[in-house]
């Protein structure tokens, strides 16, 4: 987006000063690197040049943004309260551009998609794949954060639409939440213990690893359990499926995740599943977005998921 242009005066009770939008646009890069040089080789403009931009943007707002060192720059803070404001006008009017683009034929473009690493390997990859073969031209850009940051990134613009499990948990009232598919889960054992557990509440005894307590699918257990008045201390938490299975594999404890996470260890008998008698929660997949800001990439995008959903 060219963001050289400026401004026309509005008047809000009191005229505003004229602002040039190539000065913000200045701003944001010196703020988010470490220092005017740094900026300067990223705008392909001289560090004198950077450095005059800025002092002028200071002097028509009145404020110092920035503390100059000799090992770069900070932000002042009217300098955090200027990024905040600029950023979130700056990603509404990349959000508008790409609201615009009404390319039908989807020859080219971009998505940006908020999705953990669990989520877009054992749902959003399938969904990827067959879009990218429908739509080679589709650049597509996958974010992983925590549920709260997805959520932020979906309200501030950042991200089109976010695929997460449940449960969402927003403070925003404009998001529609949609389930779209259901993963199933299980705890899984080395493979050279012979011993056979059926009983979930003799599960409070063993060796436990979970994910962390802040993951979807550990609050998703935890309520599950919680119901039938179990609770399971954990003698290890993790934040990746890959460090629970690895310590499975070493025999340290018994693992709870996405059965899909293990499948192909189960069938060389690395692992095995634990068959309890006890019927575990699925996890729920979710398309979560804001309607009025979805471009229209992301909107076919969405289509096409929920009529896999329901078998089309």
């Amino acid at each position: 987006m060219n963001l050289d242009y400026n401004i026309n005066q509005r008047e809000v009770g009191e005229s505003m000063k004229d602002l040039n939008f190539n000065l913000l646009r200045i701003f944001i890069h010196v703020a988010t690197s470490t220092s005017f040089l740094d900026a300067s080789r990223k705008l392909y403009i001289s560090q004198p040049a950077i450095s005059k931009s800025i002092k002028l943007l200071e002097e028509e707002l009145g404020v110092s943004l920035f503390y100059r060192g000799n090992k770069g720059v900070n932000l002042t803070p009217d300098g955090e309260i200027l990024l905040k404001y600029v950023m979130e006008a700056y990603n509404i009017l990349l959000a508008g551009e790409r609201m615009l683009c009404k390319n039908n034929e989807l020859t080219s473009g971009s998505l940006i998609i908020g999705a953990q690493s669990h989520i877009t390997r054992y749902y959003l990859l399938e969904k990827i794949e067959k879009f990218r073969k429908k739509y080679p031209g589709i650049s597509i850009r996958v974010i992983d954060l925590s549920t709260r940051d997805l959520l932020e990134a979906l309200e501030k613009h950042t991200v089109d639409f976010v695929i997460d499990s449940s449960p969402i948990d927003t403070i925003y009232n404009n998001t529609i939440v949609e389930p779209v598919a259901y993963l199933n889960t299980c705890f899984i054992e080395s493979a050279v213990n012979k011993r056979e557990i059926k009983d979930i509440k003799s599960m409070a005894k063993e060796q436990i690893i979970l994910p962390l307590e802040r993951s979807s699918l550990r609050k998703t257990l935890e309520k599950e359990l919680k119901a039938d008045n179990i609770v399971l201390k954990p003698v290890l938490e993790y934040e990746t499926e890959e460090l629970i299975i690895e310590s499975v594999k070493r025999n340290i404890g018994i693992g709870f995740i996405v059965e899909n996470a293990a499948r192909d260890l189960i069938e060389l008998n690395l692992v095995k599943k634990v068959n309890l008698d006890y019927d575990l929660p699925q996890v729920e997949v979710n398309l979560v977005y804001v309607e009025n800001y979805l471009p229209n990439i992301a909107k076919i995008f969405i289509e096409e998921c929920i009529r896999d959903k329901e078998g089309k």
